[in-house]
């Protein structure tokens, strides 16, 4: 699709509307689009968004399955409406699927692009910002005839959800920032919304193996400042470092999970999994403020559980990855590597098991483990991965991800 199409498309978007022609010409090139045959899966539910899509013709139902013999068509999306504008900031799981309902073409804005251009250019943030609101309320909308629908039918809720004849006020919230699904009272939103210049706001969550509630402290977004990365995306930050709390730890249990571990527990693992928790568990509460030492206690009890889960390998390759910067943040090197070592042991695994539907996380993984081959002293196998990604079948439509790996893949040949 050419940039003057892409460039009319954006200005008759309100979300855009503040840009003006320069800023438009420049993020139409930094644009790219996909086309969807009708049933085509977009995003599955739990899929990350890493981009904004804009619908330029065609439909999209916004879809919800109840359970393998139902589901639920939520909203159809017409042209030039748009989706992910509350996950894509983060990268975070959608909780709904996304079906091409008639053949369709779509105009994806990486996240990265579009945070930079939130952090440049204020009216377009304020614009932003306004279009967020109105997205949760639509949400919240959707939500609640959703409810109604299943209450009326008969069928079971989910297990996020309760009825009780009390009359609390609880609402179950999606957590934007993290994918997690948790129950959350008013008065907790507004803790997490306020503007009380507190660093750090208590969330509160259901452990998914001995149903006990427990809180624990998370950072607030505005205050997680990134200064620089590394090449196998570890972060570093000028302020709070929310990889420190990324792990909920059950203190009544010591069951440790995050995002994308969070889930329930097959009921024959119960029993295995509080039988080796009770033997080393000390009910330890990492609830609130966390060290560097506390950060790398939560991930190491992290793996412990999810290994004894049997959770996917792409999840166990991650914690690795995580507890292997962690180590790098306290320059313990030969640890650093033996957990990258391991990570990319189990990413290298997961790597079948990443859907072609998606190249662009299909691109970053591939990317990942030609650094971490890098990192770890084989050259040629990081060479392998970054040769692959030029040759890609989906190149074209993610050039700035062929172009670092092809400058990954030439600087390790001159050296």
């Amino acid at each position: 699709m050419s940039s003057d199409v892409v460039i009319s498309i954006l200005r008759g978007i309100p979300l855009f509307g503040s840009l003006g022609p320069v800023l438009l010409t420049r993020l139409a090139e930094k644009t790219s689009s996909l086309k969807f045959n009708r049933g085509q899966i977009i995003l599955s539910e739990g899929q990350h968004c890493n981009n904004l899509l804009i619908l330029v013709s065609g439909r999209i139902d916004l879809y919800k399955e109840v359970d393998e013999n139902t589901e639920l068509i939520l909203q159809s999306l017409g042209r030039k409406d748009t989706f992910g504008e509350i996950q894509v900031l983060e990268g975070t799981p959608v909780t709904i699927g996304l079906r091409a309902a008639e053949n369709c073409i779509v105009i994806c804005i990486d996240r990265l692009i579009l945070n930079s251009l939130l952090k440049d250019n204020q009216d377009f943030s304020r614009s932003y910002i306004r279009i967020l609101c109105s997205k949760a309320k639509e949400a919240q909308s959707r939500e609640e005839t959703l409810l109604k629908l299943l209450l009326k039918s008969g069928l079971d809720l989910p297990e996020s959800y309760s009825v009780s004849n009390q009359k609390q006020k609880t609402e179950v919230t999606t957590n934007t920032c993290l994918g997690d699904i948790v129950k959350m009272t008013s008065t907790e939103e507004n803790e997490e919304n306020s503007e009380n210049g507190e660093v750090f706001f208590k969330k509160e969550y259901t452990c998914p193996l001995c149903r006990s509630g427990f809180g624990t402290l998370k950072p607030r977004q505005k205050y997680v400042i990134a200064e620089r990365s590394d090449e196998d995306f570890c972060m570093y930050y000028k302020t709070v470092n929310p990889l420190y709390y990324e792990i909920n730890v059950c203190p009544r249990c010591g069951y440790t999970f995050n995002a994308s571990t969070y889930g329930p527990v097959k009921t024959d693992l119960k029993d295995t999994l509080l039988n080796n928790l009770a033997d080393q568990w000390n009910s330890s509460n990492y609830g609130g403020l966390r060290s560097l030492e506390d950060a790398l206690e939560t991930f190491s009890l992290a793996i412990e559980c999810q290994r004894l889960r049997g959770a996917q390998d792409s999840a166990i390759g991650k914690l690795y990855l995580k507890r292997g910067w962690l180590y790098r943040y306290m320059n313990q090197k030969d640890k650093e590597i033996s957990d990258l070592d391991k990570a990319l042991y189990y990413l290298s695994k997961s790597y079948d098991n990443v859907s072609s539907e998606d190249p662009k996380e299909e691109m970053n993984l591939m990317f990942l483990l030609g650094q971490l081959h890098f990192i770890l002293g084989d050259a040629t196998g990081a060479v392998n991965w970054f040769a692959r990604i030029t040759q890609h079948p989906q190149k074209g439509t993610y050039p700035y991800l062929v172009n670092r790996a092809r400058d990954k893949w030439q600087d390790i040949r001159r050296k």
